[in-house]
């Protein structure tokens, strides 16, 4: 009996396998999704999978200009990077003239980045190579975590930062400081920031934004192109007690005792981004984005009281660098992203604050054609 199912069994596999073959047609001799066999019920059935694989594997023309780009395109970036990453914040009272500068305890950390030929993602393993002077300035717990996504013609970048525990930068510019510590230390103060950035490549045919910041192509000659876009940023700061506390307190105006605030901003983006490829296998890119757009405060302040400021105009400047080597699928280098913005008030209380991070890295380009086939 078990022999007899075995038989039957491998009958009803060869019958399979035969089906397959007789309306399989080499990929060779297929040009479209038509000429995928669709006559019978079987065939008709397979041809909605075989055509969604057929247009995901298929070759593309590519819409970049070969001369200058080099694309990694069935493979995928492994890079460990090492890299500081900050979220910094300024108190502004207009009203005094006065400015407290805070700061996190930045450290150097371990992390893994995995790229795409679409997106970029890196998170930190935990693993920390340096931290700066705990005694002086606090230690600063936080969660920081960069999406990148990079289209042939669009770049988007969305990160979210968590940060508790900052050291006021400028405390010895203030005569009446005179606390245990070089810096005054601010453990309970908590800053939160999301942001979204959006750009628009305009020679996406001979520039690559990828071979900076994704390593799943290569610029091959020296190109730049001019940037547009979008932002949106979000920002959040609160403390147990007032923000501005002593010995700064009675140097401020009582409008700047705030417990918490929550700013949002948004507008466009305009600028310029240029690669230089020198010596063949080296490169440095060099970016400069100017933002525009509108901004609005909502406070709460130590008496238990919320009030929010008018919208009013804002600004945000975006720098990027990298520099870097390439050696086929090996590649190493470094690379910097800041974003600061400021403010057009000058009335009560603002907040200027910029976020980033520092990187170096080592990466290796892994193939994976053959599993795809």
């Amino acid at each position: 009996m078990k022999a007899l199912r075995l038989t039957f069994l491998i009958i009803l596999l060869s019958a399979y396998n035969k089906s397959i073959a007789q309306d399989t047609i080499p990929q060779s001799t297929i040009h479209s999704i038509f000429d995928i066999p669709h006559e019978t019920a079987w065939q008709k059935w397979m041809w909605i999978h075989r055509s969604v694989a057929f247009m995901i594997t298929k070759e593309r023309k590519p819409f970049f200009d070969t001369a200058y780009v080099k694309t990694y395109k069935k493979s995928v970036g492994i890079t460990i990077p090492i890299s500081s990453r900050f979220l910094r914040f300024n108190l502004v009272d207009w009203a005094s003239g006065n400015t407290l500068k805070y700061s996190p305890n930045s450290s150097y950390d371990l992390g893994f980045s995995v790229s795409s030929r679409w997106a970029t993602f890196q998170l930190l393993t935990g693993v920390r190579i340096y931290e700066n002077y705990k005694n002086q300035k606090g230690e600063t717990h936080f969660h920081d975590t960069q999406f990148n996504i990079y289209g042939a013609h669009v770049t988007s970048d969305i990160f979210y930062q968590n940060y508790k525990s900052f050291y006021i930068r400028n405390s010895l510019s203030y005569s009446d400081y005179n606390g245990p510590t070089r810096y005054a230390v601010r453990s309970d103060i908590n800053a939160v920031s999301f942001g979204v950035s959006s750009y628009y490549i305009f020679n996406a045919k001979k520039f690559s934004y990828r071979s900076s910041f994704a390593f799943t192509e290569v610029q091959k000659k020296s190109a730049g192109s001019f940037l547009a876009g979008s932002y949106f940023f979000l920002f959040n700061v609160k403390g147990d007690s007032s923000l501005v506390g002593y010995p700064f307190r009675p140097l401020f105006d009582s409008l700047s005792y705030l417990k918490d605030a929550t700013l949002q901003t948004y507008g466009i983006n305009i600028g310029y981004i240029h690669t230089f490829v020198f010596f063949k296998r080296f490169y440095t890119t060099i970016s400069l984005v100017q933002g525009l757009g509108l901004e609005q405060t909502l406070y709460n302040n130590t008496k238990g009281e919320s009030f929010s400021s008018p919208l009013r105009g804002a600004a945000k400047i975006n720098c990027r660098y990298a520099l870097g080597y390439n050696l086929g699928r090996f590649y190493i280098g470094t690379m910097g992203i800041l974003d600061y913005l400021f403010f057009t008030s000058k009335s009560n209380t603002t907040f200027n604050f910029n976020t980033g991070k520092i990187t170096a890295f080592i990466g290796y380009r892994f193939y994976f054609l053959k599993a795809e086939k």
